[in-house]
């Protein structure tokens, strides 16, 4: 079943005059010793336009067309016809376009050029109404971007051809039409590397190949000959039915802004994402771990079916705390392998895992609301084939957009169910690093939705051990994850005399944080005492070790500490004894709270963040 919603011709208006032009190409092809005798050109049977139909059966890896070296417009052609090396790429074909078309009555390209759509469906060609469908997509902007190159290419291909082609004949709306024709039709160069000793310098057109239609995963292949091209299926053509090409694994944004036309149903469509991480203090650090990963692009193509590969890896090093990033160099550096940072970072720590997807989700909610906001200003609804298109493509974009933020709500979801049983399992989803021996066979992770199933049953995180936390509202759910995983300033309150003695004091929320840490280890009955009690023996902090790099915060954190103490153990010596609270143990909870730190989205209060530390 044909799923084509436009064909790489349109409709000729003119079904007596198409006859004409099909017979004089095909002509022209059989003239210049071209193969087409088990195939023929003719008006698609649904969809209009022509198309490319097999005129016997052929069986797979079997050539079923060919064309000479002589029928390919190559760069070199396209420099002999207009006297110029000043053009290159697509602005040269597009002048050599111009050219033929509108100033060599009698080219030898004609019958090619007659056969070609006199009018593309490029973005670029849209009335106002039917541009406004694009609004809130990826393509709003790119065809923006796409204009400006054009008009630029323009202007550099009107002073490199002002002697053969007359600037009356060389319009932007010529120029526009040669370059969707190049866009929509053009083939790798590597096609005729060799040919008549030279290599293309650009993409080039091959005559008759470039009529055949999309679809998506066709298997088909052209071979590069001494003396031309062959065309070669990978499946059995059946006599009488349509032979199509395959345009290569092109999501719907690149169909449209290409070629003009959408697939219903594209199994490569995407929505982009970049990332974009150069004002992190640690971006040359970060970018060092992200190399010796094998993640080298900021890009990123979200599919409805799921997320790239190295999407979240690289959310996880842009989350990371300049701890993080310590350790996981340090990791670097004594093993020398960028396969053991690449699986370093399929999990980081719960702390690190809950700030890359928070953010994630926060890029995707912001990109979807756009495309809401201007879903709701659509005022007009043309009823045109451009307008049809559009459609398609607007409508696969909110969906992924949709598919996309409903599986990042269901992961969030189940590390919050994971993290408010993880305690009772005895478990901890601490960082390598922050584990001792001792802790190390108790580590898990939450398995989510992209997850690798193939981990280890043992690695894998164990079912809470309450039964109500999967099945509660989503406030319930999240209200808690906020009690019973995090640690909140709202914590305070499950220590009376702790939030009595601070309620008489003024010091930073940060501070306020640090001393809880330290005052969880005399609280028996804490729930975080376990917790703290791990990192304790687990978690050394780099500045406790390496005094010099760190010297300043040292120094600074003990500045704070001895602007505390003895102070509050003289007002308050129950909730600060002085044997718990020394300068050694307050500047590594200072330092726990700094590394752990995560704020979190209250998704029942839009807008508001906790600052909280998890140290599970």
């Amino acid at each position: 079943q044909s799923i084509h919603l436009r064909m790489a011709s349109d409709p000729d208006p003119d079904p007596a005059g198409n006859e004409q032009r099909v017979s004089a190409f095909i002509q022209w092809l059989q003239d210049n010793h071209a193969d087409l005798s088990r195939i023929e050109i003719r008006t698609c049977e649904t969809g209009g336009g022509n198309g490319v139909y097999a005129r016997q059966d052929v069986s797979a890896d079997e050539r079923y067309a060919y064309i000479p070296h002589k029928l390919v417009i190559t760069s070199r052609v396209c420099r002999q016809s207009l006297a110029t090396n000043q053009l290159s790429g697509r602005a040269l074909l597009a002048s050599f376009l111009v050219h033929q078309r509108f100033v060599i009555k009698d080219s030898f390209w004609k019958p090619y050029i007659d056969i070609l759509p006199a009018n593309y469906h490029t973005p670029l060609e849209f009335a106002k109404g039917e541009l406004s469908l694009l609004q809130g997509t990826p393509v709003e902007h790119a065809v923006d971007d796409r204009r400006s190159k054009y008009m630029m290419e323009h202007r550099q291909a009107l002073e490199a051809t002002k002697e053969v082609i007359p600037k009356e004949m060389f319009t932007w709306e010529n120029y526009v039409w040669a370059a969707s024709a190049v866009s929509s039709r053009a083939f790798s160069k590597e096609l005729v590397r060799g040919y008549d000793e030279h290599t293309a310098d650009g993409e080039v057109l091959l005559p008759l190949l470039d009529m055949m239609n999309h679809q998506p995963r066709q298997p088909v292949s052209w071979v590069a000959l001494d003396n031309g091209i062959e065309f070669v299926t990978g499946t059995k053509l059946i006599s009488g039915r349509q032979v199509f090409n395959n345009y290569g694994p092109k999501s719907n944004e690149e169909l449209l802004m290409g070629y003009g036309f959408c697939v219903p149903g594209n199994p490569f469509s995407h929505f982009h994402i970049k990332l974009n991480y150069e004002n992190d203090p640690l971006y040359k650090d970060k970018q060092e771990l992200l190399q010796a990963s094998g993640i080298c692009s900021c890009d990123h193509y979200i599919r409805k079916d799921g997320l790239p590969r190295d999407l979240l890896p690289m959310l996880r090093v842009m989350a990371m705390t300049d701890v993080d990033v310590h350790f996981a160099l340090k990791k670097l550096q004594q093993k020398g392998n960028g396969d053991d940072i690449r699986q370093m970072l399929d999990y980081v720590g719960l702390h690190n895992e809950l700030r890359a997807r928070y953010l994630l989700l926060f890029l995707v909610q912001k990109k979807l609301q756009v495309f809401e906001a201007a879903e709701k200003l659509l005022t007009t609804d043309p009823q045109t084939e451009n307008a049809q298109v559009a459609r398609v493509y607007r409508t696969e974009i909110g969906e992924i957009l949709r598919a996309t933020v409903d599986r990042l709500e269901k992961d969030e979801r189940l590390i919050m169910v994971f993290a408010c049983g993880i305690q009772a399992s005895k478990q901890t989803a601490l960082p390598w690093y922050a584990r001792s021996e001792n802790n190390e066979a108790e580590f898990a992770k939450p398995m989510l939705i992209d997850d690798d199933m193939e981990q280890p049953a043992s690695k894998r995180a164990r079912p809470s051990s309450s039964s109500s936390s999967s099945s509660s509202s989503p406030d319930d759910l999240e209200q808690r994850f906020l009690e019973s995983a995090l640690i909140t300033s709202d914590s305070f309150a499950s220590d009376p005399e702790f939030a009595e003695a601070i309620a008489q004091v003024d010091v930073d929320p940060d501070v306020l944080l640090t001393l809880f840490v330290v005052r969880i280890l005399a609280t028996n009955g804490s729930p975080w005492r376990p917790a703290v009690s791990r990192l304790e023996a687990g978690f050394q902090h780099p500045m406790m070790t390496e005094e010099e790099e760190y010297e300043e915060m040292v120094e600074e954190m003990n500045d704070v500490y001895h602007s505390l103490f003895p102070l509050l153990n003289e007002h308050f010596p129950k909730v600060f004894p002085m044997h718990l609270f020394t300068a050694e143990r307050f500047v590594w909870a200072a330092a726990v709270v700094e590394t752990f730190r995560v704020e979190v989205p209250k998704r029942s209060c839009p807008g508001q963040v906790v600052d909280a530390v998890c140290l599970l």
